[in-house]
């Protein structure tokens, strides 16, 4: 097999090309699906088995983040990224400590209150 499909692409150079084709044409919500999958994910598991904020209950997805417990996400982000990378890290790692489900209305008003503000230097 090795040494077979080398040989087998090389003489059939649009075969992938345009089996990724069809297959995006047949799936053309699979990235967008698979994306809110893993934030639903995320969101649940630090918001206590809830789809919501563990402070109000707001429980509408684009209103949900992950908030850093102890404030520096924005250091994280900086460093790794953040949206659905930052949630597939998050689940690799066996959704560590630290984090917790906030809407971006309690994730401001915790910001101010802790005086999160500070910039990275």
């Amino acid at each position: 097999m090795k040494q077979y499909l080398p040989e087998w692409r090389k003489n059939h150079p649009d075969y992938m090309k345009n089996y990724l084709k069809k297959w995006k044409a047949n799936h053309p919500n699979y990235h967008k699906e698979n994306k809110t999958k893993i934030k639903l994910k995320v969101l649940s598991h630090y918001g206590n088995g809830k789809c919501a904020c563990i402070i109000c209950g707001e429980s509408r997805l684009a209103c949900l983040s992950i908030d850093h417990i102890n404030g520096c996400g924005k250091e994280q982000r900086q460093k790794d990224g953040s949206g659905n990378s930052f949630h597939r890290q998050l689940m690799k790692n066996d959704y560590p400590k630290g984090y917790q489900t906030l809407c971006m209305n309690c994730q401001f008003v915790k910001r101010i209150m802790n005086d999160e503000t500070r910039s990275v230097k």
